[in-house]
């Protein structure tokens, strides 16, 4: 994953650049449901906004309103997130098209409300609470976005911040030190966040938004933590993608290895599907850039079923999964 403090280093990269349509060396052809990924590519300061295409080839989305320096992104259902290099937060709908092969679609952005819609220069790596059902005859939930503040480059502390997506603060939750990836959000409404301890390893954190208390939780050093429905994909402080049952991970089960990824490719970004049963990954080459955008399946093992090259000169990429059918 890309650390906010690399990309604030690379703010003279600003610029707007048209992704194309650009077949995937060695790529295969996508599945249906790899039609359901959307990423952000590019390099920093130019982020562009594709799905996969035909032919293992990634497709430009119309993106009316998306700022040039989006630099993360989030999903959940058919509602995106992204948070650019000044701070600004933007969410995206779905339209017509989106997740049907062969369909440009497009996705409608506008300006966040409230203090979302304010600049946070520190602030990065927003993450959409999942949408919950509500029971019979029970009113919608309020939507939350979680937040990171701090440079993870300072060493200094930090703050979660969990807000609505009406932008009201919910509560400001103080971190020992600076996140090292995006919050994940559990079903029951809490928290996973990485940070470093005072060994300086990457340890996963697990904040209460309800009261707005810290403790530590699963197995092992950490560099990343993704939940997706009951599944929770982590990368370790040694590079290997595990996958398991949260109940599992939370009770100090690591989950398994992740088959199917070359020992020599460093993975940036593990995201699993709404149901658990794919990943999405973010490959990187050996000089640590984004190179390919991989979808794999857990049925009989875990397998890679698509592959997609970036394209030229794009040298990040951030990965989520659009609503299932």
């Amino acid at each position: 994953m890309i650390r906010p403090s690399l990309l604030l280093a690379s703010l003279a990269l600003v610029g707007c650049t048209v992704v194309p349509t650009v077949p995937s060396p060695g790529g295969t052809t996508a599945p249906e449901r790899a039609d359901r990924i959307v990423a952000l590519v590019g390099n920093v300061g130019a982020m562009s906004l594709v799905t996969p295409g035909p032919g293992g080839s990634l497709r430009p989305l119309d993106e009316a309103g998306l700022p040039p320096d989006a630099a993360w992104l989030s999903s959940s259902g058919g509602l995106l997130l992204a948070t650019t290099l000044a701070g600004r937060i933007v969410l995206g709908a779905t339209g017509p098209g989106i997740g049907s092969a062969g369909s440009r679609g497009g996705i409608a952005w506008s300006g966040a409300l409230g203090d979302l819609g304010g600049n946070h220069p520190e602030r990065a790596f927003g993450s959409l609470e999942p949408a919950a059902v509500p029971a019979a005859g029970g009113r919608p939930t309020t939507r939350r976005v979680a937040f990171v503040e701090g440079d993870p480059g300072s060493g200094a502390a930090a703050r979660l911040i969990v807000e609505t997506l009406a932008g009201t603060e919910v509560r400001p939750i103080d971190l020992p030190r600076a996140a090292e990836s995006a919050p994940a959000w559990l079903p029951d409404g809490r928290i996973v966040i990485v940070v470093r301890d005072q060994a300086d390893r990457p340890m996963a954190l697990l904040a209460d938004p309800a009261s707005g208390r810290l403790a530590s939780t699963g197995p092992g050093t950490l560099r990343s933590v993704a939940i997706g429905g009951a599944a929770v994909a982590t990368i370790g402080a040694d590079g290997i993608v595990r996958i398991g049952p949260i109940t599992t991970w939370l009770g100090g089960q690591p989950g398994e290895p992740v088959t199917g990824i070359g020992a020599d490719e460093p993975i940036l970004q593990a995201q699993p599907s709404a149901e658990g049963d794919e990943l999405a990954l973010v490959v990187a080459d050996q000089a640590g850039d984004a190179a390919s955008i991989r979808i794999l399946a857990g049925t009989g093992g875990w397998h890679e079923t698509a592959r997609f090259g970036l394209p030229p000169g794009a040298n990040r990429a951030v990965v989520g999964w659009l609503v299932g059918p």
